[in-house]
Protein backbone atom coordinates (compact mmCIF):
# COMPACT_ATOMS: atom_id res chain seq x y z
CA UNK A 1 0.00 0.00 0.00
CA UNK A 2 3.15 2.83 0.82
CA UNK A 3 4.45 1.81 -2.52
CA UNK A 4 1.52 2.08 -4.92
CA UNK A 5 1.46 5.54 -2.69
CA UNK A 6 4.63 6.16 -3.00
CA UNK A 7 5.30 5.47 -7.18
CA UNK A 8 1.71 7.49 -6.96
CA UNK A 9 2.89 10.72 -5.60
CA UNK A 10 6.44 9.81 -7.50
CA UNK A 11 4.37 10.08 -11.14
CA UNK A 12 2.12 13.12 -9.72
CA UNK A 13 -0.82 11.31 -10.42
CA UNK A 14 -3.76 12.94 -8.19
CA UNK A 15 -6.06 10.64 -6.26
CA UNK A 16 -9.20 8.97 -7.96
CA UNK A 17 -11.05 10.32 -5.06
CA UNK A 18 -10.00 13.80 -5.24
CA UNK A 19 -10.58 13.52 -9.12
CA UNK A 20 -13.79 12.43 -8.25
CA UNK A 21 -14.46 15.20 -6.39
CA UNK A 22 -13.04 18.24 -8.89
CA UNK A 23 -15.50 16.08 -11.39
CA UNK A 24 -18.46 16.43 -8.75
CA UNK A 25 -17.50 19.82 -8.19
CA UNK A 26 -17.44 21.18 -11.54
CA UNK A 27 -20.85 18.98 -12.50
CA UNK A 28 -22.79 21.13 -9.52
CA UNK A 29 -21.30 24.17 -10.45
CA UNK A 30 -23.24 23.88 -13.94
CA UNK A 31 -26.43 22.73 -12.29
CA UNK A 32 -26.22 25.71 -10.11
CA UNK A 33 -25.39 27.77 -13.11
CA UNK A 34 -28.35 27.00 -14.94
CA UNK A 35 -30.23 29.35 -12.26
CA UNK A 36 -27.48 31.86 -12.14
CA UNK A 37 -26.94 31.63 -16.01
CA UNK A 38 -23.96 33.12 -17.91
CA UNK A 39 -20.70 32.34 -17.22
CA UNK A 40 -21.07 29.72 -14.48
CA UNK A 41 -21.84 27.46 -17.42
CA UNK A 42 -18.30 27.53 -18.82
CA UNK A 43 -16.41 28.10 -15.74
CA UNK A 44 -15.90 24.49 -14.70
CA UNK A 45 -14.71 23.02 -17.68
CA UNK A 46 -10.81 23.35 -17.17
CA UNK A 47 -11.37 21.50 -13.94
CA UNK A 48 -13.65 19.06 -14.86
CA UNK A 49 -11.39 18.75 -17.71
CA UNK A 50 -8.22 18.54 -15.91
CA UNK A 51 -9.71 15.88 -13.48
CA UNK A 52 -10.24 13.65 -16.65
CA UNK A 53 -7.18 13.88 -18.30
CA UNK A 54 -4.84 13.67 -15.23
CA UNK A 55 -3.96 10.21 -15.39
CA UNK A 56 -3.23 10.32 -18.65
CA UNK A 57 -1.22 13.50 -18.56
CA UNK A 58 0.05 13.79 -15.11
CA UNK A 59 1.42 17.91 -15.42
CA UNK A 60 -0.91 19.20 -17.91
CA UNK A 61 -3.88 17.58 -15.52
CA UNK A 62 -2.53 18.92 -12.28
CA UNK A 63 -2.28 22.54 -14.25
CA UNK A 64 -5.98 22.34 -15.64
CA UNK A 65 -7.10 21.14 -12.30
CA UNK A 66 -5.53 23.82 -10.23
CA UNK A 67 -5.93 26.21 -12.42
CA UNK A 68 -9.97 25.47 -12.91
CA UNK A 69 -9.67 25.39 -9.14
CA UNK A 70 -8.59 28.86 -9.00
CA UNK A 71 -10.51 29.97 -11.50
CA UNK A 72 -13.73 28.65 -10.18
CA UNK A 73 -12.79 29.56 -6.56
CA UNK A 74 -12.97 33.04 -7.37
CA UNK A 75 -15.95 33.63 -9.27
CA UNK A 76 -17.85 30.94 -6.86
CA UNK A 77 -16.89 33.10 -3.89
CA UNK A 78 -17.11 37.23 -5.75
CA UNK A 79 -19.76 36.75 -7.62
CA UNK A 80 -22.10 33.91 -6.65
CA UNK A 81 -22.30 35.67 -2.95
CA UNK A 82 -22.82 38.71 -4.34
CA UNK A 83 -25.83 37.54 -6.85
CA UNK A 84 -27.15 36.26 -3.93
CA UNK A 85 -27.24 39.78 -1.75
CA UNK A 86 -28.43 41.74 -4.57
CA UNK A 87 -31.53 38.62 -5.20
CA UNK A 88 -34.25 40.16 -2.84
CA UNK A 89 -37.17 38.01 -4.73
CA UNK A 90 -38.95 36.41 -1.55
CA UNK A 91 -40.21 33.43 -4.09
CA UNK A 92 -36.61 31.98 -4.94
CA UNK A 93 -34.67 33.72 -1.74
CA UNK A 94 -34.47 30.41 0.10
CA UNK A 95 -33.82 28.25 -2.74
CA UNK A 96 -30.47 30.20 -3.80
CA UNK A 97 -29.19 30.81 -0.85
CA UNK A 98 -29.36 27.05 -0.42
CA UNK A 99 -27.71 26.20 -3.79
CA UNK A 100 -25.17 29.04 -3.38
CA UNK A 101 -24.25 27.35 0.49
CA UNK A 102 -23.81 23.79 -0.62
CA UNK A 103 -21.22 25.74 -3.88
CA UNK A 104 -19.56 27.58 -1.82
CA UNK A 105 -19.27 24.34 0.66
CA UNK A 106 -18.16 21.96 -1.75
CA UNK A 107 -15.50 24.30 -3.85
CA UNK A 108 -14.02 25.04 -0.44
CA UNK A 109 -13.56 20.96 0.32
CA UNK A 110 -12.78 20.63 -3.30
CA UNK A 111 -9.67 23.36 -2.98
CA UNK A 112 -8.84 21.66 0.09
CA UNK A 113 -8.40 18.22 -0.97
CA UNK A 114 -6.56 19.87 -4.03
CA UNK A 115 -4.37 21.87 -1.91
CA UNK A 116 -3.41 18.21 -0.06
CA UNK A 117 -2.56 16.31 -2.41
CA UNK A 118 -0.29 18.90 -4.76
CA UNK A 119 1.63 19.00 -0.91
CA UNK A 120 2.04 15.41 -0.89
CA UNK A 121 3.15 15.17 -4.61
CA UNK A 122 5.46 18.38 -4.21
CA UNK A 123 7.02 16.42 -1.37
CA UNK A 124 8.20 13.44 -3.21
Amino acid sequence: MQDDKSERQATGIVTSRTRWLAVATGFFTVVAGTFAGGLFLVIPIPLILGAIIQPRFPRAGRGLICAGAVWLTFWVFDVGIFMVLENRSADRLGGVHLITAALVLLVALCDLAIVIEEVQIRRT
